[in-house]
């Protein structure tokens, strides 16, 4: 190969990895005239980083697995994981005292997706700097033992994926008896 296209071939390879970096926290896109499909009332943010979904009485994390909640959004970088990791990354998980955190299975996960945004398919107010790409569920596909059940918040899909990918994780628990709803 000539040096010329070798200079070429990695120009264009950092020009497109900048352009793909941008959509990954980029701002989300809601059209205008489209009511939220997630009203606010049914988020309720609790302390240290978590935020209750009412109608369901899941408790998430609200950063990616890798960042971390400063108080007042996500920082950091979110870490991709293979299936199998996320499993184990989830057994005994500690959070804010409580080790009751779990892969979420795929219906549980689908009840944060914001189905009038893209890019990401998430309240941004809620779950800041998700990034929009797949994200693990706890359930295994029926059909294929090598993969497993993936929502992405890129427009709120599911898929099965390979269970060695490398993807993103959040966590989820059961709000217990004792905890607040407001």
């Amino acid at each position: 190969m000539s040096i010329l296209f070798k200079r070429v071939f990695w120009v264009v390879c950092w020009a497109i990895l900048a352009v793909v970096s941008q959509f990954v926290y980029a701002e989300s896109t809601c059209p205008d005239g489209l009511e939220n499909t997630i009203p606010d009332e049914d988020l309720v943010e609790y302390e240290g980083g978590e935020i209750l979904h009412v109608p369901s009485n899941l408790v998430f994390m609200r950063c990616t697995i890798g960042q971390q909640w400063d108080g007042d959004t996500c920082i950091g970088d979110a870490e991709p994981y293979s299936w199998q990791q996320a499993l184990a990354l989830s057994v005994g998980y500690q959070f804010n005292e409580k080790n009751s955190w779990r892969l979420p299975n795929v219906k549980e996960l689908a009840v944060i997706v914001e189905r009038a945004c893209v890019r990401p398919s998430i309240s941004e107010d809620s779950f800041p700097k998700t990034p929009a790409d797949d994200f693990w569920t706890s359930t295994p596909s029926m059909l294929d033992e090598q993969r497993a059940w993936s929502l992405t918040f890129t427009n709120g899909s599911s898929a099965i994926k390979a269970k060695d990918r490398d993807i993103f994780v959040r966590l989820v628990r059961t709000r217990l008896p004792n905890e607040p709803i407001e």
